[in-house]
């Protein structure tokens, strides 16, 4: 599993509308040009966004996906409660207390 290129499929998913479009409406074949795990393949076709939150996906590109994807309520209500004391290295990192590492 590589952190780095399934921030990289999000990432372009959501950078370019054609490519947000085709996502929206299940056209998922941009994502064979990534080396994904089939458990990250999974999460990003289903969008389960708490699987790709405990799969280290970085909140910034989580969010923005979740912005082309989905009104920002929704993300505030079916998201952030289930990813509550999940562990995200990039959340860790950034904690106030710094205790965090940020390792993949």
């Amino acid at each position: 599993m590589s952190v780095h290129e399934l921030n990289r499929a999000i990432h372009h998913v959501y950078i370019d509308r054609d490519r947000t479009m085709a996502f929206r409406a299940g056209d998922y074949a941009m994502l064979d040009t990534f080396d994904l795990t089939a458990e990250e393949h999974a999460a990003l076709t289903h969008k389960d966004f708490p699987k790709l939150w405990a799969l280290h996906v970085h909140p910034v590109l989580l969010f923005h996906l979740s912005a082309v994807l989905n009104p920002r309520e929704w993300y505030l209500q079916e998201v952030v409660p289930k990813i509550q004391g999940v562990p995200n290295h990039w959340y860790d990192y950034y904690s106030s207390t710094g205790a965090g590492t940020n390792s993949a």
